[in-house]
């Protein structure tokens, strides 16, 4: 019998492919200059567990210079924008997506709409066109969509709780065999006083937390 030169040998198992991820949201995506943000505790619990990823977006940088990651490799850009809210990440999302295709997104977004006065419902709804926007770039494009973390001002907590309470709802109306939205609680155990420096962002506890949680969720579909 004639045998090609690979007979008698193991088929060599294929490249595991990278999974573009985009961390997408306001200035707790982003961080400050001189902080790390969620996104680098992440990038150290993805690689510790054998993913192989690639964060994408059109941000490099934290709020008025440089984020302070110094895992091994870390990749820096994102599309976390300091004090934006849904609907100015709405009127850029089609664009950023077209440029990057993620496969995967990552939307901690809408404190800074529940902050300023804007309603659920309008919030929900530019959510939802978002998510709309991202699968116009990739039909495939699996959404975690998180219930947001706590503030420590009151009026503010409430309201992006009531929120969180209508994420679910959201989630479940858009998920689509091809492109699930998955919850990702983000607000339970999360501690605004202690795991905050100023009663908004997350201090390195709470971005530890952070990336916990978006790990969790999200390890499954690498």
């Amino acid at each position: 019998m004639l045998c090609a030169s690979s007979c008698g040998l193991a088929e060599a198992s294929p490249a595991l492919a990278v999974k573009k991820v985009m961390p997408l949201g306001d200035s707790i995506t982003q961080a400050a200059s001189g902080r790390e943000s969620y996104r680098c505790a992440l990038w150290q619990k993805l690689k510790a567990g054998g993913s192989s990823v690639d964060f994408v977006g059109s941000l490099t940088g934290g709020n008025g210079g440089a984020n302070t990651c110094t895992a091994s490799g870390f990749d820096f850009q994102h599309e976390g924008h300091w004090g934006w809210r849904a609907d100015q990440i709405l009127a850029q999302i089609s664009t950023w997506a077209a440029n990057t295709r993620p496969d995967i997104a990552l939307i901690h977004l809408g404190t800074n709409d529940m902050l300023q006065g804007q309603t659920a419902d309008s919030t929900l709804q530019e959510l939802s066109q978002i998510i709309d926007r991202l699968r116009a770039a990739n039909p495939n494009v699996r959404i975690f969509l998180a219930q947001l973390i706590p503030a420590t001002n009151a009026t503010g907590a409430a309201a992006i709780q009531a929120l969180n309470q209508r994420i679910p709802g959201l989630a479940a109306s858009k998920s689509t065999a091809a492109s699930p939205v998955t919850v990702v609680d983000q607000w339970t155990g999360f501690s605004a006083p202690a795991d905050t420096y100023d009663g908004i962002h997350p201090n390195p506890t709470g971005e530890a937390k952070m990336a916990e949680r978006w790990y969790q969720a999200i390890r499954s579909s690498l």
